[in-house]
C-alpha cells in the first residue's frame, strides 16, 4: 500500500503532495530532493530505501512522479502505476508540463482521489474515471513561435490533399463536462515515433544501430466506434535474409496493446481498435543491426595539438545524409573536453547556430536550429589546457548528437488509411498522422 504521492518539477518545486495514510515522512519530498542532489546529475535508481521508507519514482517530461511506503513495494508494479498516472494526468490536462499541472492542480488532486483510496489502487483507466471527474482542465496555450512542427495526412492518404495542423494540436485535454464535450470536434491523432541508437567508429563504421518505435494514438471521439488502421502492405515481421536498403518494411519484433484485434493483420496488415478517449500506445516495435535507411548523420573530426600554446584545435564536421527535402531541428552536438581544459572558443560556419562551453560539466555544445538534408556544417574549436600530454588528448570525445527529424522514420513504416465504423453516431472525424525520429543515443568515437 502507498503512503504518499507527490510530483516534483525539475527545478525542485513540489507541485503535488498527497498523503493517503498519515504514516509517511513529513519531509518526504525534501528527502527525495536531497537524494537527487547527491546524484549530481546522474540517473537516480527508480526504487530506493531512504530513512526507513521505500521510494519509487519515474521521470516524465522533466517531472518526477514519486510514491512512498512504509513496507516494501513491488517495484515493477509501482513503476507501471506511476507511468499510468502520468499518462492520465496528460490525458486530462492536455500537456505534461510544470505549468500544466500548476494550472490544473485541483483536477490532478481529484484524479489522485479516484485512482488511489487510502493507499490502495482502484483504477488507472482514463475511460473508467471520466464519469467521476467534475473539474474541467484549463488549457495551456503553446508558444506559437516555438512551434516548428506539423501534423499531416501524408500524400494520397484517404484520397485527399495535404492537410496540416500545428504540432501541439493534440496537446489538449479530453473533455469532461457535457458542455465541453458538445463543443469538441471528433479527432484522431496518430504518431509514429522512432528513437534511434547508434554507435560509430571514427572512420564511419557502424558498431551498433537500433531503432525502437511506437505507434501512439490520441482520440477525441464520442461513442464506442471501431477503428481500422492500415499499415504498409509490404510489412515483414521477424528476422529475414533480406536486410539492408530495400522497399519492404522490416521490423524485427512488434508488440501490440491487449485491446488491438489482430484478425486482419496477417493478410491485410490492418489493426482493429476500439479506442477510448485519451492517449494509448497501440504498437511497439524494434529494428536491430543494419537499418533500412541510411543513417541521418556522419561526424568527422581532425585534432591538432599545439604544444607551444598548450591547446587543442578540433575541426569538427557534421554531414546530414537526409534527403534534400527533409531537415532536422534542434540538433545538439556534444563534445566532452579534457579535465585540464581552462577555456573553449569556437567559430561556426553559418547563421542559426550557437556554441556554448559548460565549465562545470566539461562539455562543449554546438547547437544547430535547423539542419537541412544533403548538407555539411563545420565548426572550428580551440581548447585551451592547463597541461598538454598524451593522456589529456585521450580524454577528448566521443561526440554525441541529439536531434529531431519530422516527417521521417528510418523503418519506412506508414499509416496507409484509417477507417471509422460507428452504428450509433454518423460523423467523419478529423484524422492526423505525424512521423518523428528522435535520437536516443547517437555517439561517434574520435579514435
Amino acid at each position: 500500500m502507498l503512503s504518499q504521492f507527490f510530483i516534483i518539477s525539475s527545478r525542485g518545486d513540489v507541485l503535488i503532495n498527497k498523503d493517503y495514510r498519515g504514516d509517511g515522512l513529513p519531509n518526504a519530498a525534501e528527502v527525495f530532493l536531497e537524494r537527487l542532489k547527491q546524484c549530481k546529475g546522474a540517473d537516480l535508481a527508480p526504487a530506493e530505501e531512504l530513512e526507513g521508507r521505500c521510494f519509487v519514482h519515474v521521470k516524465r517530461n522533466g517531472l518526477y512522479f514519486v510514491c512512498t511506503s512504509r513496507s516494501d513495494l513491488a517495484p515493477f508494479a509501482t513503476i507501471e502505476l506511476l507511468s499510468r498516472v502520468s499518462s492520465m494526468v496528460k490525458d486530462y490536462c492536455g500537456v505534461l508540463t510544470d505549468e500544466g499541472i500548476r494550472r490544473n492542480f485541483a483536477l490532478v488532486y481529484e484524479l489522485l482521489e479516484e485512482v488511489i483510496d487510502y493507499g490502495y489502487v482502484q483504477t488507472t483507466s482514463t475511460k473508467s474515471l471520466k464519469p467521476y471527474i467534475r473539474s474541467d482542465a484549463e488549457v495551456v496555450k503553446a508558444d506559437s513561435l516555438a512551434d516548428v512542427g506539423f501534423l499531416t495526412l501524408g500524400p494520397g492518404l484517404f484520397g485527399a490533399e495535404f492537410r496540416f495542423a500545428p504540432s501541439h494540436a493534440a496537446e489538449k485535454p479530453i473533455p469532461v463536462s457535457p458542455s465541453s464535450q458538445g463543443s469538441s470536434r471528433n479527432e484522431v491523432y496518430v504518431d509514429v515515433i522512432e528513437r534511434m541508437t547508434v554507435l560509430m567508429t571514427a572512420n564511419g563504421s557502424v558498431i551498433r544501430s537500433e531503432v525502437n518505435g511506437s505507434l501512439q494514438m490520441k482520440t477525441f471521439i464520442v461513442g464506442n466506434p471501431e477503428l481500422k488502421l492500415g499499415l504498409s502492405e509490404d510489412l515483414v515481421l521477424g528476422k529475414t535474409s533480406e536486410i539492408g536498403y530495400g522497399t519492404a518494411v522490416r521490423l524485427d519484433q512488434a508488440q501490440f496493446h491487449p485491446s488491438v484485434d489482430l484478425a486482419d493483420f496477417e493478410h491485410k496488415r490492418a489493426l482493429t481498435i476500439h479506442p477510448s478517449e485519451g492517449e494509448c500506445t497501440i504498437m511497439r516495435y524494434s529494428i536491430t543491426g543494419e537499418l533500412p535507411s541510411q543513417l541521418p548523420f556522419h561526424v568527422s573530426a581532425v585534432t591538432i595539438e599545439v604544444e607551444d600554446k598548450q591547446c587543442l584545435e578540433v575541426q569538427l564536421e557534421v554531414q546530414c545524409d537526409l534527403p534534400s527535402s527533409s531537415h532536422a531541428v534542434d540538433v545538439d552536438v556534444h563534445l566532452p573536453v579534457p579535465k585540464a581544459t581552462t577555456d573553449v572558443t569556437a567559430s561556426v560556419s553559418a547563421a542559426g547556430q550557437a556554441a556554448e562551453y559548460k565549465p562545470q560539466e566539461k562539455i562543449f555544445t554546438w547547437t544547430i536550429k535547423k539542419f537541412y538534408g544533403a548538407s555539411k556544417l563545420k565548426s572550428r574549436i580551440r581548447i585551451q589546457l592547463s597541461q598538454l600530454h598524451r593522456a589529456t588528448v585521450m580524454e577528448l570525445g566521443p561526440v554525441s548528437l541529439q536531434f529531431e527529424i519530422k516527417n521521417f522514420v528510418s523503418s519506412h513504416l506508414e499509416v496507409k488509411y484509417m477507417k471509422l465504423f460507428d452504428r450509433q453516431h454518423s460523423y467523419v472525424p478529423f484524422r492526423w498522422v505525424r512521423y518523428v525520429t528522435l535520437s536516443d543515443s547517437y555517439t561517434v568515437r574520435l579514435r
